[in-house]
Parts: C-alpha cells; sequence; structure tokens
C-alpha cells in the first residue's frame, strides 16, 4: 500500500518543501521500518527509559550514498504517525559514519523541520535551533549504535546549504 503510493510521491513539493515519509515517530521505543510488502515492521526495540527523541523517514525517490533513500531527523513538536507525509524545510546535516558489512561508510542523517511547525516556525538552519541540540542527537545516534553493537563515528555538522547540495545530489542518483 505504502510503497505504491511512494513511488508517486515528489521528493520536492511545488512550493519548494520536501516530502518526509515518518517511518518512527517522536517518543517511540521502536524502530520502524517500511518492509518490501509495503509493511511495518519492528526493526528495533530500544531500553526502558529510551525513545526517539525525533521523528525518523526518509525523502521519497531519492538515493543516498548508501543506497538508500536520504535519511530524515524531522523535527516536530509533537509525534506524528508512522506512514505520515510531512512538508519540511531541510536546516542542516548531522555528518555520521557507522560499519557496513566490516567497513565504516557515510550515514549521514540530514535535520528537517516540519512545516506545520508553529512552535519551530523561526527555525532556518541547524545552528537557528537551542543550544545542544544537534548534540543531543548526535549522543541518541551513539547509544542507538552502541545497543545494536555497530561501529559508529560522528564526523561533523553542516548547515541548510549542504543539506540541500545532499538532496540534490540523492535526487540526481534515483
Amino acid at each position: 500500500m505504502f510503497l505504491e503510493a511512494l513511488k508517486s510521491v515528489n521528493s520536492r513539493t511545488d512550493e519548494g518543501a520536501i516530502n518526509v515519509f515518518v517511518e518512527t515517530p517522536k517518543g517511540s521505543r521502536h524502530k520502524y521500518d517500511l518492509d518490501a510488502s509495503g509493511l511495518f515492521r519492528i526493526a528495533i526495540e530500544l531500553p526502558e527509559g529510551e525513545s526517539f527523541p525525533f521523528s525518523f523517514g526518509y525523502v521519497p525517490n531519492t538515493k543516498a550514498p548508501d543506497g538508500d533513500p536520504v535519511d530524515i531527523v524531522l523535527v516536530t513538536a509533537g509525534s506524528v504517525p508512522s506512514g505520515a507525509l510531512i512538508e519540511a524545510r531541510l536546516i542542516g546535516v548531522l555528518k555520521m559514519e557507522n560499519d557496513e558489512d566490516g567497513k565504516m561508510a557515510r550515514n549521514d542523517r540530514i535535520v528537517a523541520v516540519a512545516n506545520m511547525s508553529r512552535i519551530f516556525s523561526n527555525i532556518e538552519t541547524l545552528g537557528d535551533m537551542r543550544d545542544g541540540f544537534a548534540w543531543d542527537i548526535e549522543l541518541f545516534f551513539q547509544n542507538y549504535n552502541r545497543m545494536i553493537e555497530r561501529p559508529f563515528n560522528i564526523v561533523g555538522r553542516g548547515e541548510r546549504e549542504e543539506a540541500y547540495e545532499m538532496l540534490k545530489a540523492a535526487e540526481a542518483a534515483f
């Protein structure tokens, strides 16, 4: 169901926003993946007391260097359901790498803000977020990767322009 519908979704809207498909909602203790049948599967259960501090998903019809669609950390004031398609704007990128088949490979997470958000309506770049925001998200990913026993490194951060360049390359690769 979702897979067929997502094939017709553009990565960008007519207004210049991007479309983010949410797999894992903010506040969830479970990491969900959309499988080949179009159903959501629980991929991982986080430890007691841990939850996703953001919604996590991807931009449809893109291909990142790791071969998957572009990963998106979606900033919203509250939770949105798995399967939601949210219009958002890119504000930056968290540069990361993790183990892929015995080699460290880049697996960046682009950060976006939901356009519908009133609380984050003035945020245009990663630098506009509260002090410590990027560090909090990086710490979440460090803990997440440690939990699944996967080597992981923080490589750096980038602002909005770099995120849009990454998206542009992923659209072309698709």
